[in-house]
């Protein structure tokens, strides 16, 4: 079992997150009057195990009919024990996102969090009892066509009961043609593999769905094949190898009362706009003010994981790979006969790249006699679909 939890903004299931998706991504830009109230959003865990403790404090504004979110940065943040001890959280690389490496807090001890931000606005949360997360086991299945994933856990001690679930999806995908070749200071250089390697990327997302799930109304509390996510057959996210990294956290009852409003306010209805603020009140509130609205809940615990790993291989025979529609980079392929002069006048122009070359054009001498190139970059570059060409460490 591991403890802890490191709730990076990319790494969370957050509202910041949920907002983001809402918001194609949107691009924060100053607010230039009220036209909506802002809300001061709160995300985080105070860490009880030997993993980091980290919070991500944003501002939501409702622009333009759009959710828009933006860091809150240069706040001081810090963990108070209710002895009165005081933990102080660094802010990350001015990112919004504050913590540091293991607080080493005693979990039969009660903790809150205090925020000072660079207004001079303060917010504090309540005292909040330490939660233990047990082992959390992933299996799948395929149904309806789908690859359905699910969790199981059992707490023996049956203090468990509220559980909340984050994950992160790791596919692989490839670019339509190898290269071989790349410009470097101006002259066409060979690619050295595998560091070199622009055909084969991951993508790495974290999911902005909250998966929540309760034995409550059971005697034990056990929770067997709970659904986490499912994926169709079509998915491109399975076309060579897919991993899925859930990660379990056990709330209490309020705090799961909290996830639940979120979770409809934000996937049922559309966003908090679309409903009553207050019903998303956490137990943070601003100092000054009780009336205004703080969107979080702050809990202590230890978190549990696990990876689960398929390959297409692993998929049902009757499933058929989506086909690679090559016909697009085909006709952008272009044969380029240098003579002379410099290379780079045949692959860049004066702002971007003209061609991005593929492989070299023997002249029948032992030499090159030119370069086939693509004039679409997408075709010779994973990485302009988002992802990296670093293998993880886990693959």
């Amino acid at each position: 079992m591991r403890k802890g939890i490191c709730i990076y903004i990319v790494l969370s299931t957050s509202f910041a997150a949920l907002m983001q998706l809402q918001a194609c991504k949107e691009k924060y830009t100053p607010v230039t009057q009220d036209i909506n109230p802002n809300y001061f959003v709160v995300e985080g865990l105070i860490n009880m195990g030997a993993d980091s403790t980290i919070f991500t404090l944003s501002r939501t504004f409702k622009l333009d009919n759009k959710a828009v979110v933006a860091p809150e940065k240069a706040a001081i943040v810090q963990v108070e024990s209710e002895a009165g001890n005081t933990y102080v959280l660094p802010e990350l690389v001015k990112s919004g996102n504050y913590g540091r490496p293991s607080l080493g807090l005693d979990p039969t001890k009660k903790y809150r969090l205090r925020i000072r931000t660079k207004d001079n606005k303060e917010y504090l949360s309540d005292f909040v009892e330490s939660k233990t997360s047990p082992p959390v086991k992933l299996t799948h299945d395929f149904k309806n066509n789908n690859l359905n994933i699910y969790s199981t856990t059992r707490d023996a001690s049956g203090r468990s009961r509220y559980y909340l679930y984050s994950y992160v999806e790791t596919w692989q995908y490839t670019a339509q043609i190898w290269s071989y070749w790349k410009v470097v200071n101006h002259q066409m250089v060979r690619r050295d593999f595998p560091a070199d390697d622009v055909y084969n990327c991951w993508q790495i997302v974290p999911s902005g769905n909250i998966v929540l799930a309760s034995t409550s109304n059971l005697t034990d509390d056990n929770l067997a094949d709970n659904f986490i996510a499912d994926y169709p057959s079509s998915s491109s996210k399975l076309g060579i190898k897919f991993s899925i990294h859930v990660k379990q956290t056990v709330l209490t009852k309020e705090g799961f009362d909290f996830w639940q409003a979120l979770r409809k306010n934000t996937q049922q209805i559309g966003s908090i706009f679309d409903a009553q603020p207050s019903l998303l009140s956490g137990n943070i509130k601003s100092t000054a003010n009780l009336n205004e609205v703080v969107i979080g809940f702050v809990s202590a615990g230890t978190t549990t994981n696990d990876r689960h790993t398929l390959s297409y291989t692993d998929m049902p025979s009757t499933w058929v790979k989506p086909a690679i529609d090559l016909t697009g980079c085909l006709e952008s392929v272009k044969d380029l006969i240098i003579a002379r002069g410099d290379v780079n006048t045949f692959i860049t122009g004066p702002a971007k790249p003209l061609y991005f070359p593929i492989y070299e054009i023997p002249d029948g001498k032992g030499g090159i006699a030119g370069y086939t190139a693509s004039t679409r970059e997408e075709c010779v570059e994973c990485r302009v679909q988002g992802g990296v060409n670093v293998k993880p460490s886990y693959w």
